[in-house]
């Protein structure tokens, strides 16, 4: 991966990372609510950047052949792997946001199921959907 794609990388990581932490760290704050209230415009951010990256993998070739070997090969070349990453950091962000409101909006915690979505995406919305199901609100 050349510098640049590095930094790309780098940037996609700092720029979803404070809606987690406030989601985490301190879910019932002030702070959180007017930081989650300016996601759709980070969230935005990482779509555009997501078609952009996308695009530059379509034009080297990505989509040339679509069998489960070339698109394992497309993926581990950098621009279609951040075209992923960009993909993942969006779509995980969006569900840790809904997570966050839900449990708000029924007195539950979130901590641990957040954590897990961060970490490893659906996991931690199954953990959530999981102890709704438990405990009911």
């Amino acid at each position: 991966m050349s510098a640049s794609d590095r930094r790309v990388f780098a940037l996609l990581n700092t720029v979803a990372m404070p809606w987690w932490l406030a989601m985490i760290v301190m879910p019932h704050s002030r702070a959180t609510v007017w930081l989650m209230e300016r996601l759709p415009v980070v969230l935005a951010a990482l779509g555009v950047t997501y078609v952009g990256l996308l695009a530059r993998a379509i034009d080297g070739g990505l989509l040339d052949r679509m069998d489960s070997d070339s698109l394992r090969q497309a993926i581990s070349r950098p621009d279609a792997f951040l075209a992923g990453w960009a993909h993942y950091l969006a779509c995980d962000v969006f569900v840790g946001r809904w997570i966050w409101r839900t449990a708000l909006a029924e007195g539950r915690g979130c901590r641990v199921a957040l954590l897990l979505t961060l970490l490893a995406g659906p996991s931690g919305l199954l953990l959530f959907m999981v102890q709704r199901r438990l405990r009911p609100a």
